[in-house]
């Protein structure tokens, strides 16, 4: 993540939950919820590295999940930015959740050694990497063989009545929103949803090494989850 877009998350952390819901419609939260249980292993005590973990959302809703089905789960949040690790601390410790600890450490130099975890999640990074190329060395590196990702983000729909759709909430709707949430993440995020190559990460991902690449559209295409394993 470059010097520039983490500023901008410094300067909107006590914002960064309310934009993601107005940004995504309020389905963020569905969206954690089908990431949360495509990190769930078929065996009962496992752990989970959440990058770029933020304010711990996703973090949060894997505990939830886990504890729902009777697994023991161990989750380490990482983030390059302390401000926003901050609040997730805050969140966690109201929430009660005694599994989940937090590292600040940049998503393309993990400071973990190999074959360390057995899941690997984020959620809304992959459009902010700096290196798509490293971060992928880094997820295969970290991720323990036979273990999975589940990496969870937006995209620009691609059906026409769905892009129009898409272009009214984000281009009319939300820009007056935007004054309020934040002008500088409203223009990355519209630049980023733009620009990121899904179909290329993916490529990526599968030349390191990872099998069982699968991508899962959330709400008509403006979620997705892309899911391998090592």
């Amino acid at each position: 993540m470059g010097r520039r877009i983490n500023e901008m998350f410094t300067k909107i952390h006590k914002r960064y939950d309310l934009a993601n819901r107005i940004y995504s419609a309020g389905l963020d939260a569905l969206w954690r919820r089908d990431a949360a249980r495509s990190a769930m292993l078929s065996k009962n005590s496992f752990n989970v590295l959440d990058i770029a973990t933020g304010t711990a959302e996703l973090a949060i809703e894997i505990a939830r999940t886990s504890s729902a089905m009777g697994k023991r789960v161990s989750i380490v949040g990482l983030d390059v930015n302390s401000s926003m690790l901050k609040v997730g601390r805050r969140k966690v410790s109201l929430a009660g959740f005694r599994n989940i600890d937090f590292i600040c450490g940049n998503a393309e130099a993990m400071p973990f050694t190999p074959n360390s975890f057995d899941v690997a999640t984020s959620a809304f990074l992959l459009r902010n990497l700096d290196d798509s190329d490293k971060f992928c060395s880094e997820l295969y590196r970290v991720i323990k063989r036979g273990g999975k990702f589940a990496l969870l983000d937006m995209s620009v729909p691609e059906g026409t009545i769905d892009r129009v759709l898409y272009e009214i909430y984000f281009g009319v709707l939300m820009y007056p929103v935007s004054f309020f949430a934040g002008r500088e993440a409203y223009k990355w995020l519209r630049h980023s949803l733009a620009t990121f190559d899904k179909e290329r990460f993916i490529s990526v991902l599968k030349s390191k090494g990872f099998r069982n690449v699968r991508t899962r559209a959330l709400s008509l295409g403006v979620g997705y989850v892309i899911t391998g394993t090592k």
